[in-house]
């Protein structure tokens, strides 16, 4: 397994695929971990050295006590991208993982070529996490599930709560609760907005129709202040490759191959 110290945290990371190919970084959301992107691997992996990594706070990475910040979590992908000795990638982040991403290009971090933005904005009101800590400190990670489902997926592919949802409502369920807090304290405190003008390389931005969290309006918001971004849409809410795989890849294979 992976592990790299960074700091006072030990992060898990994965590279899969032939290291010949291309490199592309993924990123997950808040309350996910690197298997995330499971249903698009194998497809991935046709075109990519693709290298995975946990969040500090989820999954196999350790989680320290918060809040943490998205510089933070910026470093931590870097030090990722140091371990897997990768000279050249592209980057692609769902939620969390694109203000990771945000701050990756702001830095114009060494090897970085292409950028995926995906269901995410540069900033949130404050009272949202907030409120969502608070939560969590009462009851852990079942007292937020049935609402962080509910944002994730449409209510038809909630309702048919399918192999691929009962995994992903299983991996929220299984993370540190103080690691999912100091996150969202991250995001909670988060402006990305200033940095935005200083990411100079191509950037596609992904919206869901149905995505309630970081509707079209917030992607928007990025297009307008990132120079050479463009916005495409998916049918889809908040994460998309549970639900929509095959969609999803081919919005953004095309940028990125």
């Amino acid at each position: 397994m992976p592990i790299l110290n960074n700091g006072d945290c030990k992060i898990y990371w994965r590279g899969d695929g032939d290291t010949q190919l291309p490199a592309l970084v993924l990123g997950n959301s808040l309350g996910t971990d690197l298997t995330l992107w499971d249903p698009m691997l194998e497809e991935l992996m046709r075109h990519f050295y693709v290298v995975r990594f946990d969040a500090r706070g989820h999954g196999g990475s350790e989680a320290p006590p918060g809040p943490y910040s998205i510089n933070q979590l910026a470093d931590d992908a870097q030090a990722v991208i140091a371990a897997a000795r990768l000279s050249n990638y592209h980057y692609w982040g769902i939620s969390l993982g694109g203000m990771v991403g945000m701050e990756l290009a702001a830095r114009r971090a060494t090897g970085l070529k292409k950028l995926v933005l995906s269901h995410t904005a540069a900033e949130f009101d404050p009272g949202i996490w907030d409120q969502r800590i608070a939560a969590l400190k009462n009851g852990g990670m079942a007292a937020i599930i049935d609402g962080v489902i509910g944002r994730f997926f449409t209510p038809d592919f909630v309702a048919k709560n399918n192999v691929n949802l009962k995994r992903i409502r299983n991996i929220a369920l299984s993370q540190a609760p103080q690691g999912y807090a100091a996150c969202c304290g991250a995001i909670r405190d988060m402006d990305l907005y200033p940095r935005l003008e200083r990411i100079q390389v191509p950037t596609l931005v992904v919206v869901g129709d149905f995505d309630l969290s970081t509707p079209q309006a917030r992607g928007q918001a990025l297009v307008d202040r990132i120079k050479d971004a463009r916005m495409v849409q998916v049918k889809s809410a908040h994460i998309a490759p549970p639900e929509v795989p095959t969609e999803y890849l081919a919005a953004v294979l095309p940028f990125i191959s």
